[in-house]
């Protein structure tokens, strides 16, 4: 077994809102979006519901002296940085203020410069002609640099999003969303949101807001590849922004786009994509060279030029690939020689480590390992080395760094990833206290890498309709994790190992009679004899929709595997069935037309066929065709289809249908008696009704009374409703239902009250709630109910199917024998509900 533990993200959580799929709600509530407005808001949410980005600090500010500066004709100049964010954030200010006529050049400073603001370069500025600079991803800190740029003449508007650790410099305008006295909370912009921010509200100025929207592919790159939380304004950027990708306005990016991808108009691009693909050829440019190149090609509008700089950053990101692989294999090579990885933290210094690669090799090891890592470039003419650290969760590296400063040139970061330089002379020191620290402050638990998943999943979700609902919580990426799942207790079949060097696994997973094919296991050869020696086991895995000769394909992407050590628990399967939310989204495939048609379904032997009459035109999926099969089998349901969009595609017909619970009551009974059977079986199915229930129709039906019922909640008031309700309608007379808070209505036949007393009771033929009223003309019916000895009330989470166990979720034949048995005194444990039973 691998060195992970398995934390379950909300174990505390209750399900809350009953419109919403109880496994998205989970996910949801694991990253902290939990109310319904907070809930809409990151479904839902759009452009329209931006930060009015006035509520930042110094925007309208700077909006000024930017409209000032094109008044004048002055000069101005984008100072940025050379990694993806700067090179984003000075591309969408350039092109933005050129579009409104500015008189607008950038300046990046190659990565030997270092990051932010130098004199050297403001000075440059100012031999130019430059008479307004804004930075863009850097400036918060450089209280000298910002004096020297007022020096020479020139104002400087500050957009930057790092931390203000020191006093503000004396620019003219300072746009940070850290700052404490902006008007908004929301702290989590990139370098290039802040800066399209302050776009923003100056293309509002002019009467243009809609045109700045158009930027949005250029924030998106910047955003992912800067790694910050997708939630909020980040989120809102970054969906609109990956939707502009497949047919970007700017050339380069453009032509980068069919480069990289057969068919770009046609693809649905996502977080990966950019931070994966996209970014790493824009950072090669400034990790190996200049990254004025990768700014050039965003900016021009032409083909020629941009045809070679695709070309030219394509070779640079293969040869920073070719670089990595080579350091990274080095540095592999030096931990299992010298048995590194036995220590507490893993260091690794050595000569021609390029500096601008070793950062992603700091993270490769430790993914590797799961300790914190850090590699070190040796660089003898200067006599110092420079390091990229990266940490776990449990150490935070830059408390570490602070403890032994006295060692270094200089150094900076944060918990997670920080920097240094430090003399040569002082590696050896360094790394023999930072490794006595990290054995000190770490325990053995505390270097287990966390497997953090969202919620356990019952294998007969994994479908067309959970993958549609798992969509609307994209984009993906720091913040907003892909969803990770679990399933416990899973048999496999065709176990095999794959690959060019046999070091990934596959295997096809097995439970509650749904089998999914081919789920990879990558870099996991290691697990190979363990998985042998279990016939069941637990796995953590990630999901994804792909399509192959124009049919979806659900996969599993494995993350973690452990032996099963818990008795199957059958009762989360009736929990995930009954808790369902429907309509269900499904497809089916056919090479018929079927526009205009209507469908229903036929369940077979093994099928469950989608028809046009009594002719079959489809069917189900095989994880749909189950869930349906378990749900009339279990609950009695039937159900109703209706075509939602046809996709006409080269091999077939994709038709994207909804499936709904059939909620409509038919009976062909004349007599009442029958009519109440029949009404009956299709409320509760083969249960009887409850002594309250009996009680309320009785007085109703029988005696023909009006009546007043003070009862508890769970005991079935909604039955006796919809008994009422339903027998109306059959005898073709109209109920009205009126509520705590609304308003009574004319012209119906019969009035039920729900809610607290009432003063007045006059025209109400049932009131249910708490009422203590006993009325004149009005039966008085008290409910009494007591529950049995033999039953024990416990929360939902503790049942178990080897137990006896109640809950209205169980299936009608379990529920049936459940009722018998407790009726004969036997014992069990149930959740409150049962009192609907008695």
């Amino acid at each position: 077994m691998r060195n992970t533990k398995w934390i379950y993200k909300s174990e505390e959580f209750e399900k809350q809102n009953t419109y919403i799929d109880k496994d998205i709600e989970q996910i949801l509530y694991n990253r902290g979006v939990v109310s319904k407005e907070e809930i809409d808001f990151f479904i839902d949410g759009t452009l329209e519901n931006l930060m009015n980005p006035s509520d930042l600090m110094d925007v309208d500010k700077g909006v000024k002296r930017i409209l000032e500066a094109k008044e004048k004709k002055e000069s101005v100049w984008i100072y940025g940085d050379y990694d993806v964010d700067g090179i984003t954030s000075t591309s969408l200010c350039y092109l933005a203020l050129k579009e409104i006529g500015i008189d607008v050049k950038y300046y990046i400073p190659l990565r030997d410069e270092g990051y932010g603001l130098n004199k050297d370069a403001l000075s440059y500025i100012k031999g130019e002609g430059g008479d307004l600079v804004i930075t863009v991803d850097c400036g918060i800190s450089s209280v000298l640099e910002v004096e020297h740029c007022n020096s020479l003449g020139m104002d400087m508007i500050i957009t930057d999003h790092h931390e203000i650790n020191n006093e503000l410099p004396a620019a003219y305008a300072i746009i940070n969303p850290k700052r404490d006295d902006n008007k908004t909370d929301y702290k989590y912009l990139a370098g290039v949101g802040t800066a399209f921010m302050l776009l923003l509200a100056l293309y509002k100025v002019l009467q243009k807001k809609n045109d700045i929207y158009k930027y949005l592919d250029i924030v998106a790159i910047g955003t992912i590849a800067d790694i910050v939380p997708l939630k909020g304004e980040n989120r809102l950027l970054v969906k609109r922004g990956l939707e502009l990708l497949k047919s970007s306005k700017w050339q380069g990016l453009n032509m980068l786009m069919k480069r990289l991808y057969e068919n770009p108009m046609e693809k649905k691009f996502d977080t990966y994509d950019v931070g994966f693909i996209i970014a790493p050829i824009f950072n090669a440019a400034g990790r190996l060279e200049d990254a004025k190149m990768a700014v050039e090609l965003f900016v021009s509008d032409s083909h020629i030029v941009c045809d070679n700089l695709i070309y030219d950053l394509i070779n640079k990101n293969s040869e920073r690939k070719e670089i990595q692989e080579d350091i990274l294999k080095k540095a592999i090579e030096k931990i299992e020689e010298k048995k590194l990885d036995e220590k507490s933290v893993i260091v690794v210094a050595e000569e021609k480590f390029h500096h601008g690669v070793i950062g992603i090799v700091a993270s490769k090891i430790l993914d590797r390992y799961y300790k914190p890592s850090i590699i070190m470039e040796i660089k003898p003419e200067e006599g110092i080395a420079t390091a990229s650290c990266r940490s776990i969760e449990a150490f935070n590296m830059i408390e570490a760094l602070n403890s032994m400063r006295e060692l270094f040139v200089k150094y900076g970061g944060h918990a997670g990833a920080a920097g240094f330089s430090i003399p040569i002379k002082n590696i050896e020191e360094f790394s023999e206290r930072i490794d006595r620290y990290a054995f000190e402050s770490l325990s053995s638990e505390d270097t287990k890498k966390p497997i953090k998943i969202d919620c356990e999943l019952s294998m007969i979700k994994i479908s067309f309709d959970l993958m549609d609902k798992l969509s609307s919580l994209e984009p993906y990426g720091f913040g907003n994790p892909s969803p990770l799942f679990s399933i416990e207790n899973c048999k496999y079949s065709n176990f095999r190992a794959i690959g060019k060097e046999k070091n990934h696994l596959m295997m096809d997973l097995i439970k509650d009679g749904v089998e999914i094919k081919n789920c990879v296991w990558f870099n996991s050869e290691d697990m190979l004899e363990t998985i042998l020696e279990n016939k069941e086991i637990d796995v953590a895995f990630k999901l994804k929709m792909e399509t192959y000769k124009d049919k979806y394909q659900y996969k599993i992407f494995i993350e973690d595997i452990k032996p099963s050590i818990k008795n199957v628990n059958n009762y989360s399967e009736y929990q995930t069935l009954y808790n369902l939310k429907f309509p269900i989204k499904s497809i089916f495939y056919t090479r018929r037309d079927i526009e205009n048609e209507k469908l229903n379904i036929s369940f077979l032997a093994d099928d469950v066929s989608i028809n046009i009459g009594r002719n079959s035109v489809g069917f189900l999926d095989n994880q749909t065709k189950i869930l349906l099969k378990k749900l009339k089998e279990y609950y009695n349901y039937d159900f109703k289809i209706t075509i939602d969009k046809i996709i006409k595609k080269e091999e077939n017909n994709n038709v994207h249908i909804l499936i709904e619970k059939e909620e409509e009551f038919k009976s062909l009974a004349i007599e009442a008696g029958q009519l109440f059977k029949d009404i009956k079986t299709f409320l509760i199915g083969d249960l009887d009704y409850n002594s309250l229930q009996k009680r309320v129709l009785r007085a109703i039906f029988k005696e023909k009374r009006n009546v007043v019922v003070s009862c508890q909640e769970k005991r079935g008031v909604n039955t006796i409703v919809k008994t009422i309700e339903l027998y109306h309608k059959m005898i073709g007379k109209k109920v009205c239902i009126v509520r705590d808070g609304e308003r009574k209505k004319d012209g119906y036949d019969y009035y039920i009250y729900l809610g607290e007393a009432l003063k007045n009771a006059e025209g109400y033929n049932l009131i249910v709630g708490k009422n203590r009223i006993k009325y004149d003309e009005y039966d008085y019916i008290e409910d009494k109910c007591e529950i049995s000895k033999n039953v024990k009330i416990v929360d939902e989470r503790e049942l178990r199917s080897n137990q006896k166990i109640f809950s209205f979720k169980l299936p009608q034949k379990e529920k049936m024998t459940a009722i018998k048995e407790i009726k004969a005194g036997l014992e069990y444990v149930a959740t409150d509900d049962i009192k609907i039973i008695f």
